[in-house]
């Protein structure tokens, strides 16, 4: 057991420069600095240790006043590392200074315990700049809008014809189908209510109006189901949808808004009933199924006794996964010239969201990211990570698609379980800070900024439904989802919390992303029901996501701008966000500014004071002195107009109920 006067007086905290230097993950080959402070003056000697997945490494620590440091070069290889101190007290046994239960601070104890994360990352790793200053929207394209033509029910009247059951909802407001459908007694999604792409083409000047500059969609290629994650046809748009001439459109009229397109990326699997595999025969030209080795198609597949054995996605027959080592699959996906990534982004889209990228090997990754930014460096590519994408373990491998070779960014969804967390009381403010300090101190910076964060999406229950019931979906089966209803007094709490959940989704550091109607205040639980069609709840917050659309867009150091993190009470959160010297974090062109951003979750008015000189809180050194040289005086509200005053970094705030502010400093 430890002496517990001593571990107080052994001091490490990987987020102040005065220990680690600099703070957050590192390029490769550059130079760090790791320190302990020893207040006890009880310790003789010591040591680091920096190990990664199959090796380590230890150095010798120099003292000087009471700081034991140590001077080195990151690995040349990115890798996800963790360092801890080894301590020789001199009449005693040895000793080891590792991370806390945070992560963050020091803890003594007689043995090697958790390490302090350190992330290297490529020196070269490069995001496009406008992807992490700009606003996205997800659209699930069969339930956002029409367009007032034929299109949808010829597309349906194809599919049929092809011999597959199509349900046209004529009612728009007509509830999802859930029910079992099929002879196997599961539901299959085959219902349809006819969105097209020429409807989201007429509904631009609508997400002009919210501020957005990107459109994430949903899989738009040819499929037998409405989510169409079962390709039948990578090269052509599905019927239902249009046609490869009106997605050319589409992206024509958005680019005029200034707004782009991102696809939804489905490689790591294709439909049993598409032109590749063709298990019912629906297709003129023989797939792997139908036409075993005479197929084009034969070894994108792994059969185990053919026809019938074959490897497929989580053992869902519908969808039989690739082989992605066979170089014909590479060829007409990824690396050919007219492959399918080439072909949609010269088409007009701007990237791509993969689609379980954890299915995928980070060499297929490193193809997909390297085709796009072939045909422009400005293409965006996005993974499906439901974890920290920096320590993602899969297939007992640790992944490495996100220091620099394989992915620009992931959806963020630990953010989102986050504000969840905290908006429906299950942790305070601190836990929350904590948080959003670890994404910052973990995270590769050009990955970090360019973050999709997500409140909701076709794989989860609404924003406002987790806000308002405030339960696990997951606990529900599908028919009490089905019947579940949000009264209306959840709703207007669901409402309330959303509009701040909103606030701080649109000012910390990433991309803020709006699944269709959650800004109309939508409700809905888990896949179907999250995917109803496009409508206004009871209490819509669209002209307050437009309001944030326009200040962010407006004031560049609420996208690229440092940023810091404070919880000066349990309910209370506070967010640094500046810009000093006319250069955003990367070295781009950027307007200077400050401002504080600070929510109230509570039903009842808070006081706080948050101390913004903090040296733990987010910002590098030379940032923190940049903001100190700044010393702002004063903040106004943008959103009501309300003034607080600051005096050397200590501001005193009172907030009203449920209130949030964003405070331009000066």
């Amino acid at each position: 057991m430890t002496n517990p006067i001593l571990s107080a007086n052994l001091i490490h905290d990987a987020a102040c420069e005065e220990y680690r230097r600099p703070i957050g993950a590192v390029k490769a080959k550059s130079r760090l600095t790791l320190a302990f402070r020893d207040l006890s003056g009880c310790i003789a000697s010591a040591r680091l240790f920096l190990w990664g997945g199959d090796w380590e490494r230890s150095y010798d620590m120099a003292l000087s006043d009471g700081l034991f440091s140590v001077c080195l070069d990151a690995p040349a290889e990115p890798e996800a590392l963790w360092y801890g101190f080894s301590l020789n007290p001199g009449d005693g046994e040895p000793l080891w200074l590792c991370a806390d239960g945070s992560g963050r601070f020091g803890s003594l104890s007689g043995f090697r315990g958790e390490g302090f994360r350190l992330t290297v990352y490529a020196a070269d790793f490069e995001t496009p700049d406008w992807f992490g200053k700009t606003v996205m929207y997800q659209i699930f394209p069969d339930r956002f809008a029409r367009d007032g033509s034929e299109t949808a029910r010829r597309g349906a009247e194809y599919h049929r014809a092809l011999g597959r059951k199509v349900k046209y909802h004529e009612d728009w407001s007509e509830p999802v189908d859930w029910l079992p459908n099929s002879r196997d007694g599961f539901y299959f999604p085959l219902d349809f209510y006819g969105g097209t792409l020429k409807g989201i083409e007429d509904r631009l000047p609508y997400l002009e109006s919210l501020g957005v500059g990107v459109i994430y969609l949903n899989p738009i290629c040819e499929a037998a189901s409405n989510h169409r994650y079962d390709t039948a046809d990578y090269l052509n748009t599905d019927p239902i949808l249009g046609t490869n001439a009106d997605f050319i459109r589409l992206c024509e009229s958005a680019r005029r808004r200034g707004i782009r397109i991102i696809l939804d990326g489905v490689f790591s699997h294709t439909g049993a009933d598409s032109v590749y595999f063709n298990r019912f025969g629906r297709y003129p030209a023989p797939g792997a199924y139908n036409g075993g080795e005479a197929s084009a198609f034969y070894r994108w597949y792994d059969f185990r006794a053919f026809p019938e054995d074959y490897r497929c996605w989580w053992n869902f027959k519908n969808l039989p996964e690739v082989n992605e080592e066979e170089p014909a699959w590479r060829d007409f996906i990824i690396t050919g010239e007219n492959s399918v990534i080439k072909t949609w982004l010269r088409r007009g889209a701007s990237g791509f969201r993969l689609d379980v990228a954890d299915e995928l090997p980070d060499p297929v990754l490193a193809l997909i990211r390297d085709a796009a930014k072939s045909v422009s460096r400005d293409n965006v590519v996005l993974g499906e990570v439901w974890e920290d994408p920096v320590i993602k373990i899969s297939y007992g491998r640790r992944r490495r698609y996100a220091l620099g070779s394989a992915l620009d960014s992931v959806m963020n969804y630990p953010l989102r379980a986050a504000l969840i967390d905290f908006f429906t009381f299950r942790q305070d403010a601190r836990a929350l800070a904590a948080f959003l300090l670890d994404q910052r101190l973990n995270l590769p910076p050009p990955l970090y900024r360019s973050l999709m964060n997500l409140l909701s999406s076709h794989d989860t229950e609404r924003i406002r439904t987790a806000l308002a019931a405030r339960l696990d979906a997951r606990t529900l089966t599908r028919e009490q989802q089905a019947g579940f209803i949000v009264t209306d007094k959840q709703d207007e709490r669901g409402a309330a919390m959303q509009k701040l959940c909103a606030a701080v989704q649109y000012t910390v550091p990433g991309v803020p992303c709006i699944y269709y109607g959650d800004e109309t205040g939508m409700q809905g639980m888990l896949d179907p029901f999250c995917r109803g069609p496009f409508q206004e709840g009871k209490r819509p917050l669209t002209e307050w996501y437009a309001l944030l659309g326009r200040i962010r867009n407006e004031n560049d150091a609420l996208s690229a701008g440092a940023a810091a993190f404070y919880a000066p009470g349990p309910d209370v959160l506070c967010i640094l966000r500046f810009i000093r010297g006319e250069q955003d974090l990367f070295g781009t062109p950027a307007s200077d500014g400050a401002f504080l951003i600070a929510v109230n979750r509570s039903e009842s008015p808070r006081l706080a004071v948050a101390d913004l000189w903090l040296d733990n809180a987010g910002l590098t050194g030379a940032e923190l002195a940049a903001f100190k040289a700044k010393d702002p005086a004063r903040g106004v509200c943008l959103l009501t107009g309300e003034e607080i005053r600051i005096d050397s970094g200590l501001v005193r705030l009172s907030l009203q109920p449920g209130a949030a502010h964003i405070f331009r400093l000066t």
